[in-house]
């Protein structure tokens, strides 16, 4: 009855949406499509081995018009709880320009594993790391203009406001976790902590103060792809002004009440490119994040810093069999990573200014590409931590597959500090089935 309801609960929400006809004339050459995605299944982690049944129900519309095209499309997460608008826009297209707003993803970028320019949407950590890099990012409200010229593209964001990224303060992907190690370490006599009783505020990230721009312009130069871009903005992840109160003990002891979320404006320019010599793509992305906090002694502000990545990729051009070797890392500038509240200390690994991530992925298709094996392993260096991602899905017909999936998170080190030491829980295997309609 419930998962009834849910689907006429989505089905209400999402067809309205397309009274975009009184708009537009009523043309011949328009086409609607509305399409269901079912993926059914159990989960189990490794650590209990208890089962629990997952279920995600995508509902997708699509409105195509000679000048326009409108789309909405909602998804319930039964491991969430959440049912929520992944897209609700409208595209207006003029001859080589496209003008579209709405609620959307704006993808940067020219590598496939992994990026780092690709910062217009904040990150969604609720389900840990996935094997779906639009599915971890955050929808947001923009207006976006792109415009193709000859040997070039332009591309203009704008955003009203922002969605911070979705990250988790309790349950298995609680990020105060990744706190406590750090929180440990203060003498005593200097802070008393209840976790269970921290109370979180955060500041409003939708008025027209926090206004985020970018341009990104692109050159097409076959078999060089190279872009240049700028873009004022905040920072997705949150950072943390501690909410600090005296206590009934000698001082300097304080007690942690709660913690304030705030975030860092910033500008970044940076590139991105892409040389293709067939059957191999390289490609490089880097740039600068110039933070507020110019000088780095604000402790609940990010700090500048340096980003870059680098990915060779290959392709088989007979049977699409596919494998890249991808290399992340940034720099922060000024890092002390001794503050007791720092939020670089606390998103670094192992209290480093640097971080250097291995990624390498792969898939192969058999039996005429009915039957896909993908894995993909990223191996983070300071901490010594790692995420391991494997998928078999087989296709029963056109619009029917079956699938296994599993992640795995661990650390070689279990001394030091990092996501995926902390997650290392959270290793899990799924089974179930996917279908279209």
């Amino acid at each position: 009855m419930k998962r009834t309801l849910t689907i006429l609960l989505i089905i209400a929400l999402a067809l309205p949406l397309f009274a975009f006809d009184f708009f537009f004339d009523t043309e011949e050459s328009s086409n609607r499509n509305i399409s269901l995605t079912l993926e059914s299944g159990v989960l189990a982690y490794f650590n209990d081995g208890e089962l629990a049944p997952s279920a995600n129900l995508t509902l997708k519309a699509e409105q195509d018009g000679a000048n326009y095209r409108a789309t909405a499309e909602v998804r319930y997460d039964s491991v969430l709880q959440s049912l929520e608008a992944q897209e609700l826009s409208l595209s207006l297209f003029f001859g080589q320009t496209t003008l579209k707003a709405g609620l959307m993803r704006h993808s940067w970028g020219t590598a496939d594993t992994a990026h780092v320019v690709d910062i217009v949407n904040g990150r969604d950590l609720r389900r840990g790391i996935i094997d779906d890099l639009e599915l971890m990012k955050r929808p947001d409200w923009m207006l976006t203009l792109t415009t193709y010229i000859e040997h070039g593209a332009f591309d203009f964001v704008v955003k009203p406001g922002f969605n911070p990224s979705y990250v988790s303060m309790d349950g298995r992907y609680s990020m105060i976790d990744s706190m406590k190690p750090l929180l440990a370490q203060i003498p005593p006599g200097f802070l008393s902590v209840d976790f269970d009783a921290l109370k979180t505020t955060e500041m409003n990230t939708h008025s027209l103060s926090t206004i985020s721009v970018g341009a990104r312009y692109r050159f097409l130069f076959d078999p060089v792809d190279i872009g240049v871009m700028y873009y004022t903005g905040y920072f997705h992840d949150p950072g943390f002004e501690p909410l600090l109160s005296d206590v009934l003990a000698p001082p300097p002891l304080k007690n942690l009440d709660g913690v304030n979320l705030c975030y860092t404006r910033y500008q970044f320019a940076g590139f991105a490119s892409s040389y293709f010599f067939e059957p191999f793509t390289l490609a490089l992305e880097g740039g600068m994040f110039f933070s507020e906090d110019k000088d780095g002694t604000d402790s609940s502000l990010y700090n500048s810093k340096l980003v870059y990545l680098a990915e060779v990729s290959y392709t088989n051009p007979n049977n699409s069999f596919f494998v890249a070797l991808n290399y992340q890392g940034q720099h922060v500038i000024d890092f002390d990573g001794t503050g007791m509240f720092d939020v670089d200390a606390m998103a670094a690994f192992n209290g480093k200014a640097s971080q250097n991530n291995f990624t390498l992925a792969m898939e192969y298709p058999f039996m005429q590409e009915r039957l896909k094996l993908r894995v993909a392993g990223t191996y983070q260096l300071e901490s010594m931590g790692y995420v391991g991602l494997g998928s078999l899905a087989y296709d029963l017909d056109d619009a029917v597959e079956v699938f296994a999936k599993a992640t795995l998170y661990g650390t070689f080190d279990e001394n030091r500090t990092g996501l995926y030491n902390t997650w290392k829980e959270n290793s899990q295997i799924q089974v179930g089935v996917r279908a279209w309609f």
